[in-house]
């Protein structure tokens, strides 16, 4: 475990470095891919339209823009989108990054509207719980990112601090939201938004549950004693199915 976050640490450092250039891009991609094939892909991905998925997710992982996840955590993405297909609501992400889960999520959301929550400037301040992480770091700019989702249907950006650009969907229910927010108050006021507008049946899946202290506290903090069962994956995400109003 060590050794890969000192992996996954060294390659987020080369994703936000401000020298990645040219001659940068090429060793970070063969960099993020060897990781996905030694250490993110851990369920069989054998099965012809499966492999033909995993292609695809890989293709966007690695690809350029950089993006910070890995192959498996995207598939699991993917697989909760589909899995919601039939839950009434729309869907949401709160931490865009530079679009590469976004565009997961677009390819496979169907005809359903996504909305999407960045400051668009990089994390707000981290507090004393918060550790590993600066303010400003995983900045990309709006523009950037709607360049690179241009062609995806249905998708509405709302730019500053969430919850406060929260107003335009605070009426509204969810299938599937994405949590990609690194710290604990960002993860705890985005589960007291977006929970309770879940519908039952709806998913829930949020990264760095499983390597940071401070998003698993708000998960614990947020859901008390409550019976909503949390399931942390393989990579480092977490999944929440809404069992109940």
């Amino acid at each position: 475990m060590v050794r890969s976050q000192r992996a996954k640490a060294l390659v987020a450092g080369i994703v936000n470095s401000r020298l990645l250039g040219p001659l940068g891009a090429p060793a970070l991609h063969a960099t993020q891919f060897v990781l996905g094939l030694n250490h993110r892909e851990v369920v069989s991905f054998a099965q012809p339209t499966r492999a033909a998925e995993v292609a695809r997710i890989r293709e966007i992982v690695t690809g350029f823009p950089s993006q910070t996840v890995g192959v498996d955590e995207a598939y699991m993405i993917r697989s909760a989108v589909l899995a919601t297909e039939r839950i009434p609501g729309v869907l949401a992400e709160v931490g865009v990054f530079r679009g590469g889960t976004a565009r997961v999520i677009c390819e496979a959301k169907g005809d359903r509207t996504l909305h999407l929550f960045d400051t668009f400037e990089g994390l707000p301040s981290p507090t004393a719980i918060d550790r590993g992480f600066e303010s400003g770091q995983y900045a990309c700019s709006l523009d950037d990112v709607k360049k690179y989702l241009d062609g995806c249907r249905d998708v509405h950006f709302h730019q500053g601090l969430f919850p406060a650009t929260a107003g335009p969907v605070r009426d509204l229910r969810f299938s599937f939201v994405h949590l990609d927010v690194d710290l604990y108050q960002s993860t705890l006021e985005a589960l007291q938004f977006f929970y309770p507008r879940m519908s039952v049946g709806a998913m829930l899946i949020s990264h760095d549950y499983v390597e940071f202290a401070a998003v698993r506290r708000a998960f614990d903090d947020y859901l008390g004693d409550s019976s909503q069962p949390v399931l942390e994956l393989s990579g480092n995400q977490c999944l929440i199915v809404k069992v109940a109003d």
